[in-house]
This record gives C-alpha cells, structure tokens and sequence, in this order.
C-alpha cells in the first residue's frame, strides 16, 4: 500500500493584525517587502539583527544575501513558528525583547527594525540596545509609522500600537544616538515613477489639487518613515518602487464582481420565491372558505387543548 505524500510545510501564523504575515496580501504586504528588498540590498555579507522580526519572512530574505542573521521577536510561540518554517543554516531565531537583545556587544554590522518601535514605549533603551549591539560604524534601519498621516488624518487608532512617533520625534530620537540620520517616506502608489538615474537620492512628486499641478521635493504626505543611521558615512538608498502586475489584481477583481452579481441573483430569485408565497398566504386569508371555516378551526383549536389536559 502506497501512502499518500504528507505535507511537511508549517501552517500559516494566525493572522490578528499585530504582525503581519506572507500569505496576506494588498497594501500592507507591498508596504513590509519593500521595506525588507531595500534592507536586503544592505545586508550583503554581513552579521544582521533583525529586531521584532515577527513571523520570519523578513529574516530568511535577510539570509539569502547575509553572513549570519538572527531574529528577535518578544513572542515564544511566533519565534517557535518561524524555527519551524525558516531552516537556513545561517539563519537563527530568539526570544527576545526590542530593549533586551540576547546579543552580545558589537556582535552585528546591520540591525533592521521595522514597524517595532511604535508597539512600546521603551523607545531610549531600545536604542541604546541597538548601539550595543552594532559594531563600530555599524548600521541601523529603521521605519516608523507618522503619527499625524497614520493617525491624526484618519482619525484612526492601531490597538496594537502603544506609542507612535511624529516625523521630529523620530529624527531626534535617531539623532541622540546616532552622529548621521537620514530619512525617506513611504507610502503606497499604484502608479508610475520616472526618476534620473545620474541624480542619486533626488525625488520628486506631482500633486494635484483643485485642478493645479505643483511639484513638490520627496513623496508627499508619507505614511511611513523609513530611516538609516550610523556613526560612519551613510549609503545612499536612493529611489526605490516595488512594482505590483496591476492587470492581475484588476482581473481578481472582475472576478470577485461576477462572483458578486451572481450571488446578487440568486438573492433575486430567492426575495421573489418569498414574495410569491406572500401573496398566497394574503389570498388565502382573504378568501371566503378561510373565514367561513374559522369557527371550526377555534373549535378544533379547543378540543386540542382539552385533550392534552
């Protein structure tokens, strides 16, 4: 008897909203790849922390061009998940805390942390963990939601989020630790870019409003910041796009309408069917052999009683 092939592969990390997971798509995906492909560009030979890294995705993208990458997460059961997942020989994971790294001193070149900072409010001591951590000139990557396009605009409140950042707090908090600091916006476009390529790190947007085009230096109103910070000589990020096949999700979505105007139908035909029933039940209540035989009906009703007594 042949056995069936038994699937070996780790079931998905359930979904809540607080860490964000592979297999979930849309925006918030666009937004935390992109974030790990410019990290991954970084990462190249190098001994790499990745700080809250959550599910493990980020990590073993880390660890396709990195020396040696591990990944700190507060949460034992994610940690446990992504062991189980990610088996890269240069690829480790540990409980751990954002502010109490099980690292030791000047052990890494790069930490990465993305969407961490906003989840606590130990926002000093993680910082000074991080630069124990970080070798001499070592480098750190970091993103922050804003707080006013996150939150203010939107009148919108992340339950998961405990203390979140507007751009200035998040440029002196960088600048207390470290001598340089540069930061880029992010925000998802689905749209184009055109950018000179002999112009390193310059970008600029065209905003429309009330029918009049201005242009305007870096991408307007960012939702997120993304940051590079060391004691040594920066490297230029530039201008990076994460480029989605628009014409499948348009057909995803063709598809999920006619899904829809199917279901729309059948929802048609059923209220009709309900209606037709209506209408008899309204006949025969008004019909004349239904009050004639009424009397009998209460007599019928009472016997009923009687006997059940």
């Amino acid at each position: 008897m042949i056995s069936e092939p038994v699937d070996k592969t780790p079931p998905m990390l359930e979904f809540t909203g607080e860490r964000f997971v592979p297999e979930i798509e849309g925006n918030v995906a666009l937004e935390h790849l992109h974030r790990y492909l410019i990290a991954r560009e970084l990462a190249s030979g190098k001994v790499v922390l990745d700080v809250a890294c959550g599910e493990g995705y980020g990590s073993a993208m880390l660890a396709e061009v990195g020396s040696r990458v591990v990944g700190v997460d507060i949460s034992a059961e994610t940690v446990a998940h992504a062991r189980r997942r990610y088996t890269i020989e240069n690829l480790e994971f540990y409980e751990g805390r954002a502010d109490a790294v099980p690292l030791s001193e000047g052990s890494v070149d790069l930490v990465v942390s993305f969407e961490t900072i906003e989840h606590h409010d130990q926002h000093t001591n993680m910082m000074a963990e991080i630069r124990r951590v970080l070798r001499p000139g070592g480098l750190l990557i970091m993103s922050s939601p804003d707080k006013h396009e996150y939150s203010d605009v939107p009148a919108y409140s992340n339950p998961f989020h405990v203390k979140e950042l507007y751009l200035e707090e998040f440029e002196s908090l960088l600048g207390r630790h470290f001598q340089n600091v540069a930061i880029s916006g992010q925000r998802i476009c689905y749209g184009s870019v055109v950018a000179s390529d002999r112009l390193n790190g310059v970008f600029s947007s065209f905003v429309e409003q009330d029918c009049t085009f201005t242009r305007k230096a870096g991408i307007p109103r960012p939702i997120y910041f993304v940051a590079v910070a060391s004691d040594a000589p920066l490297p230029t990020l530039g201008t990076s796009f994460y480029e989605v096949n628009i014409e499948l999700h348009d057909c995803q979505v063709a598809a999920l309408n006619q899904q829809i105007a199917a279901l729309n139908q059948q929802v048609a035909a059923l209220n009709q069917m309900v209606e037709v029933r209506d209408q008899q039940l309204r006949a025969l209540w008004e019909s004349t052999i239904w009050r004639v035989t009424k009397p009998l009906r209460s007599i019928s009703s009472a016997l009923r009683c009687l006997l059940r007594r």
